[in-house]
């Protein structure tokens, strides 16, 4: 994973992010504002925090340049991030966003295996 704090635009904002998230293979962006009061420290704004949601860190690039200043080359930095680490093929994740759940063993017809 990677993660990049980046600079507020203006006072309202008290923290913006961006990365690479490999487990999801999603780029993401995470935005808290002043004035949040979660007590959970949730972000105000999110993007990218779900199973291959973000495929282009570009998405992520717009929707933080209302919140905070984008450096020169942050979309190569994040390209090169999720090309350098990849993403999980089989995150345990996968099976539970998708619904898999293994058949459920017939017990009546089960055969011990000795």
């Amino acid at each position: 994973m990677s993660r990049y704090e980046l600079k507020p635009v203006d006072p309202s904002v008290s923290c913006a992010v961006a990365g690479w998230e490999r487990t999801f293979g999603t780029f993401f962006a995470q935005v808290w504002l002043t004035t949040n009061d979660n007590e959970d420290d949730a972000p105000d704004y999110d993007l990218g925090c779900d199973f291959r949601e973000i495929t282009e860190a570009k998405v992520i690039i717009d929707m933080l340049s209302e919140y905070a200043e984008i450096p020169d080359g942050l979309v190569d930095t994040l390209n090169a991030d999720a090309a350098r680490e990849g993403m999980c093929e089989v995150p345990a994740a996968v099976q539970i966003m998708s619904g898999y759940a293994p058949a459920p063993i017939d017990w009546d017809n089960f055969e011990p295996p000795f």
